[in-house]
């Protein structure tokens, strides 16, 4: 990628920060936290955080502004990870710079409050309200399940040092480990949407590893087979955590076991005969270094881009039985395959590799990326459906889909000041929506606040599912008149939320606003259905704004909630876990709040009236759909040669595509159905308009 204009950047991150922190009425050290803990998230370095500022200042300093959990739930011995996030946020006219001590000292603020909150005398201190409290409790439950301690440091500044793995520390019965994600960190995920992972084994893991010559596939592609330690897979994987993981495969793993009880009981049992008994590693790099041993043979001393497409299960086994049971890996082996693809061609070849060599997880995986067919026809919808001109305004202002993280950032890379303003006023900030915001506010409003309380990671994954149902077939499920009542619900959730933010009740107790607005709407969109309505979305489509009317209600019946929410029944200490259960959703909220009044159900429409529309809207996409086509395929003739051409080469060939393209490179528009759907899957896959 070009180099990264970190003036511009840091220019970039401080407008953002300082025009959220209004908007929210937060403090800008806030803003940060939030921008920095969603692409934290998307990444893989850390689960969904909660935010929990707390900041001791007496002696011993400590300080933490958010945290994750990360344990298996339903067991009560498997082992887990504890994110602790500490921000060090300035706010200084220019970059400023941070070294290795500058990142011990943030660490050390964040063990002295894990040390602390071990102690009978430290908890008898806090309030039963703060922040503080709560996470104590929750490290307190979970003492001797947390065997690694991740400290992430989130830093506005840029780290300037050659450390890629910092040393881990022990503290009791858990390791500390260290990640940073300093101004260069962020530019390079928020651009690319991923950061290449670099895996130096002479300098970080104990010296390079020995392999066999590579076997050539084609010109762009190499295959390494090796064994490496399964310490060593393990220290690599305590370095990286699910960064490691390619993304579909990440995402998958997120929601089950990361502990297959079977390879556990290899590694304590017959650890010599790991090798033998296990399928070991699939794995992808953009490309690696090799240098000859002393004895001659050939040996792996760095790989750039090393993502695990297969063997997540193994590798996240491996680190548990080492810090969680505290077993000797120093005679386990794990056998690698490393497939070295071309650096321009590794984000359309890993899916495919992941796909077709995961085996253990009966999974479609390709149905959870950012480039599934469900997620381009959203894109595409976002960029065809026409958009109201709302009232007052002197133009449409048009929604932008972020289907994969950058895009809607590098709509704006390389123009000019005015090209710039010109697209803002087109495309605002507040009109964007990502793939994770799309999945809050359909769940939010199909009454699943508690699904959509577990984090926009989690929320996602379960997501996946309905788009996967929804996009079954022909595809008609995902029309017009879905995507435009999607934007509705979106219209309702924002402004719901800057209701939250501004109202009075709010300002004087501030806190848990994400799950006040999520249960506000599950409860307020369940209420009308139990007096036979839908809140009327089309009607707020039209207008791109919710009735005032309406809007005035949400917000009282979001005052209600509040207190629901932040009085749990007596049992419950941490708030934003209770959140999560179904449980409080169920028993504590539907039904007592957001249910109309009947003057307050001319804002919505009879349900059978709302399915009756939505199932003209997929009879109107299958026909719309079949015409489309019809006339696009003569549009493809003229290109018929570069799309085939294109198909072979990205190996997305089958004798229905290929006959098909066959055909209209001969003129021929007779297609029979199956070469006309054939066809437009391929399309649809490479991304080519038709």
């Amino acid at each position: 990628m070009d180099k990264i204009d970190l003036e511009r950047e840091y220019s970039d991150l401080t407008d953002e920060i300082k025009v959220g922190s209004v908007a929210e009425h937060e403090l800008q050290v806030t803003e940060f936290f939030n921008i920095y803990s969603q692409l934290a998230a998307e990444n893989g370095d850390a689960p969904d955080l909660e935010y929990c500022p707390i900041l001791g200042e007496s002696n011993p300093r400590y300080r933490i502004d958010g945290y994750a959990l990360d344990i298996i739930e339903g067991g009560n011995t498997e082992s887990g990870d504890l994110y602790l996030v500490v921000c060090d946020f300035r706010q200084e006219d220019k970059i400023f710079t941070l070294n290795a001590k500058d990142i011990d000292r943030s660490v050390d603020l964040a063990v002295r409050f894990y040390r602390q909150a071990m102690s009978d005398e430290f908890l008898g201190m806090l309030e039963e309200s703060s922040p503080a409290y709560q996470l104590t409790l929750l490290i307190r439950q979970y003492g001797n399940r947390i065997s690694r301690v991740r400290v992430v440091v989130f830093s506005n500044g840029h780290l300037r040092t050659r450390r890629n793995v910092f040393d881990t520390r022990e503290l009791g019965l858990a390791t500390i480990h260290t990640n940073v994600i300093d101004l260069e960190r962020y530019a390079k995920i928020s651009l690319t949407g991923s950061e290449p992972i670099e895996v130096n084994f002479d300098e970080d893991f104990g010296g390079a590893i020995e392999c066999l010559s590579p076997s050539t596939g084609t010109d762009s592609y190499l295959s390494y087979l090796f064994s490496v330690p399964g310490s060593v897979l393990a220290e690599i994987f305590a370095a990286f955590g699910n960064r490691l993981l390619e993304q579909n495969v990440r995402t998958y793993l997120q929601a089950r076991t990361n502990v297959n009880k079977g390879i556990l009981k290899t590694i304590s049992d017959e650890p010599a005969m790991f090798f033998a008994y296990n399928n070991g590693v699939t794995a992808t790099a953009s490309s690696v270094n090799t240098r000859q041993l002393t004895n001659g043979a050939l040996a792996i001393s760095h790989i750039k881009d090393f993502q695990i497409v297969n063997g997540g299960q193994t590798t996240a086994s491996l680190l548990y039985a080492r810090d969680g049971q505290k077993k000797d890996l120093s005679h386990v082996h794990v056998q690698v395959k490393l497939s070295v693809v071309d650096e321009d061609q590794i984000k359309t070849v890993v899916p495919k590799i992941s796909e077709y060599a995961n085996t253990q997880n009966k999974v479609s995986l390709s149905d959870l990326a950012s480039n599934s067919p469900a997620q381009i026809k959203i894109q595409r919808l976002s960029k065809e459906v026409s958009v109201p001109q709302k009232a007052g305004h002197l133009h449409a202002v048009k929604w932008f889909y972020e289907r994969s993280r950058g895009q809607y950032k590098s709509l704006f890379a390389y123009k000019t000041s005015p090209e710039r303003k010109k697209l803002e006023l087109e495309y605002p900030r507040d009109h964007l929506i990502t793939k994770t915001d799309l999945a809050k506010y359909e769940y939010s409003f199909d009454g699943l606040p508690y699904v959509v309380s577990m984090g926009a990671q989690k929320c996602f994954l379960k997501f996946t599912n309905t788009l996967t149902k929804m996009s079954a077939g022909d595809g008609s499920a995902l029309n017009d008149n879905w995507y435009k009542r999607a934007i509705a619900k979106a219209i309702l959730f924002k402004s719901l939320d800057a209701s939250v933010q501004q109202s009075d009740w709010y300002k004087e107790d501030r806190g848990y606003k994400a799950q006040i607005v999520t249960y506000t709407i599950a409860a307020c969109a369940d209420g009308f259905r139990r007096k036979g309505s839908q809140i009327n979305l089309d009607r707020i489509w039209d207008d791109q704004a919710v009735p005032d009317c309406l809007m005035a209600w949400m917000l009282r019946e979001a005052e209600k909630l509040s207190l629901i929410i932040k009085n749990p029944p007596a049992d419950v200490r941490n708030i934003s876990e209770y959140a999560k259960k179904p449980h409080c959703w169920e028993v504590g909220v539907s039904g007592r709040v957001g249910v109309p009044d009947d003057s307050l159900l001319d804002f919505g429409i009879s349900i059978d009236v709302f399915q009756d529309e939505a199932r003209s809207g997929k009879k109107e996409a299958r026909k719309n759909k079949e015409v489309d086509f019809d006339v696009a395929l003569a549009n493809l003739v003229p290109q018929s040669h570069e799309i085939k051409q294109r198909i072979e080469m990205e190996n997305a060939q089958s004798p229905k595509n290929m006959s098909a393209i066959n055909k209209l490179m001969m003129g021929n528009l007779n297609l029979n159905k199956g070469e006309k759907n054939a066809l437009k899957m391929v399309l649809e896959r490479l991304e080519i308009e038709y």
